[in-house]
């Protein structure tokens, strides 16, 4: 007698695991997608600091939008790179400004 209520239970313990088990809820993937399209446009408009907290919140908000996720990276790689470029490009110009000032002081 005992062998059937371990079928049933073991039965509607299988059932319950698999109904929990749930794909990418519907609309996840379609905000992801909005949400990354939005953070490369500000991008594009160099707006760094934008883009990248859209990206944070997309990751934040939509956990299940994988492959949105997988193209915010690399959007992000890029928006980290560009800061990078600013910056490089930001310590020139003070060398170059600082390297004058100094040439100008000691002229004689």
């Amino acid at each position: 007698m005992k062998t059937p209520y371990r079928y049933i239970i073991c039965s509607l313990l299988a059932s319950c695991c698999f109904s929990s088990c749930k794909d990418t809820p519907p609309g996840d993937d379609e905000q992801g997608y909005a949400m990354l399209e939005q953070a490369r446009t500000l991008m594009k408009e160099g707006n760094n600091a934008a883009a990248r907290d859209t990206i944070l919140s997309l990751r934040k908000r939509f956990p299940r939008a994988i492959e949105a996720r997988r193209q915010a990276i690399l959007t992000l790689d890029s928006v980290e790179l560009a800061d990078a470029t600013l910056l490089q490009d930001t310590l020139k110009l003070e060398f170059y400004r600082r390297k004058l000032q100094f040439d100008k002081e000691n002229k004689d």
